[in-house]
């Protein structure tokens, strides 16, 4: 390991009020005393573990701020990651929408505590998903027992959707026999329910109102529910990575975010930069640069315990769900934080409400930024409150990341593995199989051959099927790193006449 700086981690008992010049290649925006530290610890990760992802981090205290980028965007580029650098956030997205609609709520223009039959009578929602019974409020604290996988694949996987095919589909919604109303199932479907509703009946979408009442009050400038935004406008949007199939090596992933799979449950970029003021709005009951954006009691109401979790991830023990946060502990702290992952990106983003000190991280992979995202945050969090007061704590820190990711790879290349042993279980010959499957719900699915391989084409996203287990079967990544199955019915005469995929019957046309 190489050595940190022996006063700079044993200055951790100054306290944090010191403002530090940075030794990174590119100067954050620092007024903290551990800045060197949290730079420090986040290249030597990234030189220890090997893998040249891409890494956003922020800080806020009342007693100062930090903001820093380390790694690349891209890996075929090398371009290096900045503190204005926009990562895609994914499921953080909830926290800002669920702000928003309490903000509106308090204003009047929007009655969470309405059911939905109230709201959207015409919406077509049946009686077996209790209308009358559950609110808008319950959509955001994931209690609402009701199941849609069509709105929320469509949303976030697929692209393939128009407000009116959404709409439609909101008659699709049925009961989740897993989790009934009033019982905790975290899902995407509560999210994309209320904005196809509020969208709808507001008259506004939800991307504006996040515009309108977060990014430009705060005076956030690389912050986005539009992917189409944040092109035009040039920003340097951090890219989705992967490990190289069959080899310990990273490469630049195909499926990247745009407007059509931006949705409300994991639709937004923000740099850190951007995080630092959205931490502020948080830490501070609504206070950003001195001004109150938000009332402190629309904040506080985002803590509310709405939804009995009481389940571990990670370091943290979750307790509660409240309006897009989740109410935790990290180790003797109230933590609330709410993280996002999809292919390619995760996002950790926190605050500590007693402690008035908030953390984001962000990573531009999926498999190592699982745990390196929690890593980096847990180690400014244990840095800054003192729990880290020697160079052995600090290498400590760093041996469990290492461990971690060992231990991943490990996993990986098991996977891997069993997966290379595979030999096909088709009943037919692949030619049989080429076609497009619809489905009214879900859409369609398109079956060609490519160099004699099976190449699967669903919306925006597509993969080559390799083998399983199954009589006609064939895996697809059509979302990068996440296996899914196509089941393919084939009759007596030797016709494939359909498709099961994620529990939904495509038929062959």
């Amino acid at each position: 390991m190489k050595k940190f700086a022996l006063l700079t981690v044993l200055s951790i008992s100054v306290g944090l009020l010191a403002s530090c010049e940075n030794s990174s290649q590119d100067p954050p925006d620092a007024s903290l005393s551990i800045a060197h530290s949290v730079d420090a610890f986040v290249q030597e990760a990234l030189e220890d573990i090997g893998i040249p992802v891409g890494v956003g981090v922020a800080v806020f205290t009342h007693e100062g701020s930090y903001a820093n980028g380390f790694g690349v965007i891209d890996i075929n580029t090398g371009e290096r990651v900045t503190a204005d650098t926009a990562f895609y956030i994914a499921s953080s997205t909830k926290s800002v929408n669920a702000l928003v609609m309490n903000v509106l709520h308090h204003r009047g223009e929007l009655d969470l505590d309405a059911t939905l039959a109230e709201f959207a009578p015409d919406a077509g929602f049946s009686e077996e998903v209790l209308p009358s019974q559950v609110v808008l409020r319950d959509l955001l604290s994931h209690t609402s027992g009701i199941a849609n996988t069509p709105i929320s694949y469509r949303s976030a996987f697929t692209g393939v959707h128009t407000p009116e095919l959404l709409w439609g589909l909101l008659a699709e919604s049925s009961s989740n026999e897993n989790a009934p109303y009033g019982s905790f199932q975290y899902t995407n479907t509560g999210y994309n329910i209320l904005t196809v509703l509020t969208d709808r009946k507001l008259g506004i979408s939800w991307q504006d109102l996040i515009k309108q009442e977060i990014i430009e009050p705060l005076g956030m400038t690389r912050t986005s529910a539009r992917m189409s935004e944040a092109e035009s406008r040039g920003w340097q949007i951090a890219k989705p990575h992967g490990l190289e199939t069959g080899e310990r090596l990273m490469e630049r992933l195909y499926l990247e975010k745009v407007d059509s799979t931006m949705q409300s449950a994991g639709g937004m970029v923000m740099s850190p930069n951007d995080a630092k003021l959205w931490l502020e709005l948080f830490v501070n009951d609504g206070v950003v640069n001195g001004r109150q954006i938000v009332a402190p009691e629309i904040i506080e109401e985002t803590r509310d315990r709405l939804a009995e979790v009481d389940r571990q991830f990670g370091d943290y023990l979750r307790e509660s769900y409240g309006l897009g946060w989740y109410i935790s502990s990290y180790k003797e702290d109230l933590m609330i934080h709410h993280f996002g992952s999809f292919s390619g990106f995760r996002a950790h983003v926190s605050y500590l409400p007693e402690r008035k000190l908030g953390v984001a991280v962000f990573v531009n992979d999926s498999l190592i930024g699982s745990y390196l995202a929690d890593s980096i945050a847990n180690y400014i969090y244990d840095l800054a409150t003192g729990r880290l007061a020697d160079l052995e704590s600090v290498s400590a820190a760093k041996r469990n990341l290492i461990e971690r990711h060992g231990r991943l790879l490990t996993a990986v290349d098991e996977g891997r593995r069993s997966r290379s042993e595979r030999t096909w279980q088709l009943s037919q010959p692949r030619s049989a199989y080429v076609g497009t499957y619809v489905s009214p719900r879900l859409g369609s699915i398109t079956v060609s051959l490519q160099d004699n391989e099976l190449f699967v084409e669903m919306g925006v996203m597509h993969a080559i099927g390799t083998p399983y287990m199954e009589p006609d079967t064939v895996r697809v990544e059509l979302a990068p790193l996440s296996g899914t199955v196509l089941r393919f019915d084939v009759d007596d005469q030797g016709g494939v006449t359909a498709i099961d995929y994620v529990g939904e019957r495509l038929e062959r046309i």
